[in-house]
C-alpha cells in the first residue's frame, strides 16, 4: 500500500513537469513571434537656397531675354540688340570626381549719349562659390559649384554720314556787287558770269529766290525791290535789274550791306526744313571801316545768327581781310580774274546738297560667365547579410519491407494446483531504419512537438511503473 501511494506522487510529478515543460516551450515559441518596434523620426525642415549655378543661369537667361527696340527707334538708354552666345555643359570624370563646365557671354547693346565718351572699361570680375553634400544609401556626394563673372562696358561712336544730291529744295541768294570806280575794269565780266549762274540754275531745276545789292560807301546802297520784296523767283526780271548798275564812288564799305541783308526785317528769307541761304559779294577791294559801319565781328555775328553762308569773289591780294567772314560762314574766296560762274555754281551745289549725319554713340556691354561643378562621390560600404542555409531533406532510399515469420508462441500448460499464466505477446522486431535528421531551423513547432513527445513518454512510463508496483 505504501509503495501504491509513492507511485503515484511520482506519477503526478512527472505530469506536472510534462505540462509546464510544454506550457514553457509554448511561451518562448510565442515571444519569437513578437517583431521588434521601430520608430522613425520625421526629418527636419530645411530652407533651400540657390546655388551660384542656378543664380547665374537664371540671371543669363534673364539677359538674353530683354526685350529690344529697333535702332531707327531708339532713344538714349534704349536695348537695341543682344547677342548670346553659349558652349558646354561638358563633364570630364576622373575616378570619383567629376567636373562640369560650361560658358556662356552676353552682349547687350544700347543707345549712348551723344555726349558719351569713347573708350573701353577695365574688366570687372567676380567669383561665386559654395559646397552642398548629398547624401544617399548607397554614396556620399560633395559638390563645389563656382561661378565666375567678367564684365567690360566699350563705348563706340559709328561714322559720320555725308550724303550729297542734286538741290531741288529752295534757296535765297543775294548778290552783293561792289560799284566804286575801281570796278570799272570787272563790271563787265562779273555782270556776265553772276547771269550765266542765274541762268544755269533754271537750266538745272533749281528752285531760287534772287536778291540784288549794289553798294559803295555806307550812304550810297541800294537794296533792290522786286515787286515789294527784296526777292525774285524770276531770272529773267533778276537780270534786267543786274544790267542797270552803274559803277560810281570811291569807298568800299562792304560790312554795312552784309550786316543788312542779316538783320532787317526786309530780307524775309525762307524757313522751310530744306531752305538754303548765301550771299556772294563780288568786289575789287579790301573791307572800309569806319566808327559808323559795323564791324568784322558784329557783322560775322549777324550772318552766322541768320544761317547766311557768304561767298567773296575778290582780288587773291585781299583774301586775308575777308577770312574771318568767308571762314565762319562755311564760304569761298574765288579769284575775281577767273571765269567764276561755273566756280559759283559747284559752290552753290555743294552747300545745298550736302548733309551730314552724325554718327550715333553705343554702350557695348559684355559678360563672360563661367560656371564650374566639381562633385567628388564616395560609395557606402554595405553591411554583410549573414546567409541562412536551409540543408537539403534527404530523400531516404525505398526499401522492400522484408517478410517475417512470426514464431508461434509457447503456450504453457499450468500444473494442478498452479495458477494460470498469462500469455505474453511478443511483437516482431522491426526492421533496423535509417533515421532521417531533422534540419536544424530553429522551428518553433518542432520544438513544441519534441517536448510534447518527451512528455507523453514520461507519462507512459511512469504509468507501467506504477501498474507494475501495485501488482507486486
Amino acid at each position: 500500500m505504501k509503495k501504491y501511494t509513492i507511485s503515484r506522487k511520482q506519477t503526478l510529478t512527472l505530469a506536472s513537469v510534462v505540462l509546464g515543460t510544454v506550457f514553457t516551450g509554448t511561451t518562448i515559441a510565442s515571444a519569437d513571434d513578437v517583431a521588434p518596434s521601430t520608430t522613425q523620426a520625421a526629418p527636419a525642415a530645411t530652407t533651400a537656397t540657390k546655388s551660384p549655378i542656378t543664380a547665374a543661369t537664371e540671371e543669363i537667361n534673364a539677359k538674353a531675354n530683354t526685350p529690344v527696340v529697333p535702332a531707327d527707334k531708339a532713344k538714349t538708354g534704349d536695348i537695341i540688340a543682344v547677342d548670346v552666345k553659349k558652349t558646354g555643359p561638358s563633364a570630364k570624370t576622373d575616378g570619383a570626381d567629376t567636373t562640369t563646365t560650361s560658358t556662356a557671354t552676353i552682349k547687350t547693346t544700347s543707345l549712348a549719349d551723344p555726349n558719351t565718351p569713347v573708350g573701353t572699361s577695365k574688366p570687372v570680375s567676380s567669383t561665386k562659390t559654395a559646397t552642398s553634400t548629398k547624401e544617399t544609401a548607397d554614396y556620399t556626394e560633395t559638390t563645389t559649384e563656382t561661378v565666375n563673372k567678367t564684365t567690360v562696358v566699350e563705348v563706340t561712336k559709328e561714322a559720320d554720314v555725308v550724303n550729297k544730291k542734286e538741290v531741288q529744295a529752295t534757296s535765297d541768294i543775294v548778290f552783293v556787287i561792289d560799284k566804286s570806280t575801281s570796278m570799272d575794269s570787272h563790271i563787265r565780266d562779273t555782270m556776265k558770269n553772276v547771269e550765266t549762274f542765274v541762268r544755269n540754275l533754271s537750266a538745272k531745276n533749281i528752285q531760287a529766290r534772287l536778291g540784288l545789292v549794289e553798294y559803295e560807301r555806307a550812304s550810297e546802297v541800294k537794296y533792290h525791290d522786286f515787286n515789294g520784296s527784296k526777292f525774285t523767283s524770276d531770272p529773267e526780271t533778276f537780270i534786267s535789274a543786274l544790267k542797270t548798275i552803274k559803277t560810281k564812288g570811291y569807298y568800299e564799305n562792304a560790312t554795312v550791306p552784309l550786316h543788312h541783308i542779316a538783320t532787317s526785317g526786309d530780307y524775309n528769307w525762307g524757313t522751310g526744313a530744306n531752305n538754303h541761304r548765301f550771299a556772294f559779294l563780288i568786289t575789287d577791294e579790301d573791307i572800309d571801316l569806319t566808327k559808323d559801319t559795323p564791324t568784322k565781328e558784329a557783322t560775322l555775328k549777324a550772318l552766322q545768327d541768320a544761317g547766311i553762308s557768304l561767298t567773296v569773289v575778290g582780288e587773291t591780294r585781299e583774301k586775308k581781310d575777308f577770312d574771318p567772314l568767308v571762314n565762319g560762314t562755311n564760304g569761298l574766296y574765288l579769284d575775281i580774274d577767273k571765269n567764276f560762274a561755273n566756280l559759283l555754281n559747284v559752290q552753290f551745289a555743294n552747300k545745298v546738297v550736302e548733309t551730314v549725319q552724325k554718327g550715333r554713340v553705343f554702350k557695348v556691354q559684355t559678360d563672360k560667365y563661367e560656371l564650374i561643378s566639381k562633385s567628388h562621390r564616395v560609395a557606402k560600404a554595405k553591411p554583410q547579410t549573414p546567409s541562412i542555409q536551409t540543408p537539403a531533406t534527404p530523400t531516404p532510399t525505398p526499401q522492400k519491407p522484408a517478410v517475417v515469420t512470426p514464431a508461434k508462441p509457447t503456450v504453457f500448460t499450468p500444473a494442478k494446483n498452479e495458477p494460470a499464466k498469462t500469455a505474453v505477446y511478443i511483437a516482431p522486431a522491426a526492421l533496423p531504419q535509417k533515421e532521417a535528421s531533422l534540419p536544424n531551423t530553429g522551428s518553433k513547432n518542432s520544438i513544441a512537438l519534441t517536448t510534447l513527445g518527451l512528455g507523453l513518454l514520461s507519462m507512459g512510463a511512469a504509468f507501467g511503473l506504477s501498474r507494475k508496483t501495485k501488482k507486486d
